[in-house]
């Protein structure tokens, strides 16, 4: 008995390192986690400026009524032009009418050049001048001046402004300018030309024989057939031919001191009308002040 006491001392031992060794190695050994790697960092998209444009507009298929030209500069070039007389180019991007002048914002922002147009000049344009040029490729023509510190010329004459045309446009929709056949402005007479005979005092001549007169304080006789407001300019017209003959023009600065408004006051009267006859365009008018110059006969 003692001698298995002690066998069994000698023998447990051994016996629980061979089972524990044996449950070890048959059970599966767990491995260790894989690492996974932070995604790869894959850049923001880099910046791609948009193609720049053509320093001058005109690069575009359009076609410009006075023929191409190379001595052009582009609206945002105009502030190294200062003092000079240049034909700037670029597209109306936005327009203004504070009441008292027209603005015409070019460059690629509409902040970098303006062209402007007072309110005495409006009659000359066919159109508002905000609405005709705006959205519009334009060239101007004209001298650069600067005011606060931004460049611009002052437009006086609708003969300023070229606007380009589409493939296929007319003249006269992309402008709603007279016609090509209207009269240009007459030319002073030469030195061995005689001048008018000036009217004498008390003399009153026709509406038709106004031109002959011009620049010359006179007092014309018509009936007002027909009348027009723009908004900007009242006219008192004495023919259908309304472009090419003599007419009466009223801005709005005098609109006030008339009895009623000049367009319905005078339609249909026949009238005198006193004052400088000047030509635009052509065509002979009287720019009325005070509705002293103007006396009703029917």
């Amino acid at each position: 008995m003692t001698r298995i006491l002690y066998c069994l001392v000698k023998v447990t031992p051994l016996f629980i390192l061979f089972i524990l060794s044996t449950a070890c190695q048959s059970a599966a050994p767990t491995p260790a986690p894989t690492y996974t790697p932070y995604p790869t960092y894959t850049p923001y998209p880099t910046y791609t400026p948009p193609p720049a444009s053509a320093s001058v507009p005109s690069a575009s298929p359009v076609v410009w009524p006075r023929g191409e030209r190379d001595d052009v500069i582009p609206a945002e070039d105009t502030a190294a032009f200062v003092g000079e007389a240049v034909t700037v180019e670029g597209v109306v991007l936005n327009s203004y009418n504070s009441g008292k002048a027209v603005f015409l914002h070019l460059g690629p922002t509409g902040d970098e050049f303006s062209a402007v147009i007072f309110a005495e000049d409006w009659s000359k344009f066919s159109a508002s001048p905000e609405t005709l040029y705006n959205g519009r490729l334009v060239r101007i023509e004209g001298q650069v001046k600067l005011y606060q510190n931004k460049p611009e010329i002052i437009v006086r004459d609708p003969q300023q402004i070229e606007i380009a045309l589409q493939p296929g446009e007319s003249l006269f929709a992309a402008c709603q300018c007279p016609p090509a056949d209207t009269p240009v402005p007459t030319e002073p007479p030469a030195e061995d030309t005689p001048a008018p005979a000036s009217p004498t005092a008390g003399d009153v001549v026709s509406w038709q024989e106004a031109a002959n007169y011009a620049n010359q304080q006179v007092t014309v006789k018509g009936k007002v057939v027909a009348t027009y407001n723009s908004g900007k300019v009242v006219f008192l017209n004495f023919d259908s031919d309304y472009r090419n003959t003599f007419k009466v023009v009223i801005f709005p600065d005098a609109w006030g001191r008339f009895p009623a408004p000049p367009e319905e006051y005078y339609r249909q009267k026949t009238i005198l009308v006193t004052g400088l006859v000047k030509m635009y365009q052509g065509a002979p008018e009287i720019i009325v002040e005070t509705p002293g110059q103007i006396e009703i006969l029917e």
